[in-house]
């Protein structure tokens, strides 16, 4: 390993005495469910997985603890009992995600408790958790010597670029995944170089092929299930980041790389002079973030944010960017539009002249109070000039929301409040942060 990385690791392990309080917490937790589980008179088993289980945690982990259940278990006591056991934790938070389990801390640590299904191969998968122990063992049967290390650096260093993380928010790279990678690879500097050949329909498999199509970016087959892509959860963007940062790592190695500076809210002043040289029109739409969890709430916003972005382009109406955020209490969708006005009246075609229905659109515009001019023939096709229903961007979200799939807990907060700020109103100050991330295109690393 090169002097650099090692210092870089040294920075990213947990020292001794964290070490040694993550060991302690482990034991006091397991005794813990060993005791409840005994005195409830059910068979589970409380079982260790996740990095620390590995031997790959970096400093500041959380742990993950799995409760397995006999196959024969019903679903609903599964849920029901695994869930329960999960109150022995401070602030133990219920989290309801494709599988419920309990979050909370210990020993001032972050723990997870999982319930699942007792599984020995991957064909008998009940839930979308009961592969983890196989992962477990699979990883610590093939890790070699020193490649734990070069596994936190792989993590470390994705965190770094922002592509760590399979969870909604980040739509990334899994620790299995970075672990597996390194196996394939054999070192941090191993998956980097290998990257550079990655393009989009790339299949990497450490055995077995895959046993079925996968139309993701990037393929790593399961080795414990060749039916499951391991990196399913990896988007083009953070594919094509992956590869990018990688050759610049490799170009020129540096701390920052693992530790780059925060990205810092420009200040409102230097905001509306970034809007006045982009002259773009802008449009913020605001309501209430539901109280659900991440992995809930995630793939809502970006249903919404496409919902959004399908109405203004439908009418009329070009994004140039456009991102949303959660800030505060409030989920925030931002819009960056090529005009914040457009004229009042729109061509509208319809069919080909010699198209049997033609005479349908005919009849209906002729005549109707919103036609302007027409119909009449344009190329092969007839065409009329109406008038539109709104102009500007935010008059089209307030007219139209409504009719929009939000996700189903974002439409309930939107009926509570929805607002919409078009132009200067939309670059509100608390929205600081978002506009910053919206017009400063650096990467991390160069920040």
């Amino acid at each position: 390993m090169p002097p650099f990385e090692a210092r870089i690791l040294r920075k990213i392990l947990p020292s001794a005495e964290e070490d040694r309080r993550i060991q302690g917490v482990i034991r006091e937790v397991l005794q813990a469910l060993e005791t409840r589980i005994a005195t409830k008179g059910f068979d589970a088993k409380p079982l260790l997985v996740g990095s620390v289980a590995k031997g790959v945690h970096l400093t500041g982990t959380e742990i993950d603890i799995f409760v397995t259940f006999p196959v024969g278990t019903p679903r609903e006591v599964l849920e029901r009992e695994g869930l329960a056991l999960g109150d022995l934790l401070q602030k133990p938070l219920r989290m309801y995600a494709e599988h419920p389990y309990t979050r909370g801390w210990y020993g001032g640590f972050e723990v997870e408790i999982v319930p699942c299904y007792r599984i020995t191969d991957a064909s008998q998968r009940m839930s979308a958790v009961d592969r983890t122990p196989l992962h477990v063992d699979y990883v610590l049967g093939h890790l070699k010597e020193g490649q734990a290390d070069e596994v936190r650096l792989l993590k470390a260093w994705a965190e770094g670029i922002g592509v760590y993380g399979a969870e909604a928010k980040v739509l990334g790279f899994s620790g299995y995944l970075c672990e597996l990678l390194v196996l394939k690879n054999g070192s941090f500097r191993g998956v980097l170089e290998n990257s550079l050949s990655w393009k989009p329909a790339t299949v990497i498999a450490l055995e077995r092929p895959p046993a079925r199509t996968f139309s993701e970016p990037l393929i790593v087959v399961d080795p414990v299930d060749p039916n499951r892509n391991v990196a399913s959860a990896v988007g083009v963007e953070q594919l094509a980041t992956f590869v990018h940062a990688a050759r610049e790592y490799l170009r020129s190695p540096g701390e920052r790389f693992f530790f780059p500076r925060p990205q810092a809210p420009l200040p409102m002043s230097k905001l509306r002079g970034l809007v006045r040289r982009r002259a773009a029109g802008l449009l913020a739409i605001s309501l209430p973030a539901p109280g659900v969890t991440e992995d809930v709430l995630y793939p809502q916003l970006r249903k919404a944010h496409r919902a959004f972005g399908d109405l203004l382009q439908r009418n009329g109406f070009v994004v140039f960017d456009s991102r949303f955020d959660v800030v505060g209490k409030e989920a925030v969708f931002l819009f960056e539009l090529t005009a914040d006005t457009l004229p009042r009246v729109a061509r509208h075609e319809g069919p080909p002249v010699w198209v049997k229905n033609a005479k349908d659109f005919l009849d209906k515009w002729r005549g109707s109070r919103k036609t302007i001019a027409g119909p009449y023939i344009r190329g092969e096709r007839w065409a009329v000039e109406v008038a539109r229903e709104t102009t500007t961007p935010a008059a089209l979200v307030k007219a139209k929301w409504r009719e929009l799939g939000l996700g189903k807990d974002l439409e309930k907060t939107a009926r509570r409040s929805l607002r919409i700020r078009s132009g200067a109103a939309a670059l509100r100050s608390v929205y600081a942060e978002a506009w910053t991330r919206l017009f400063d295109r650096r990467f991390p690393w160069e920040r």
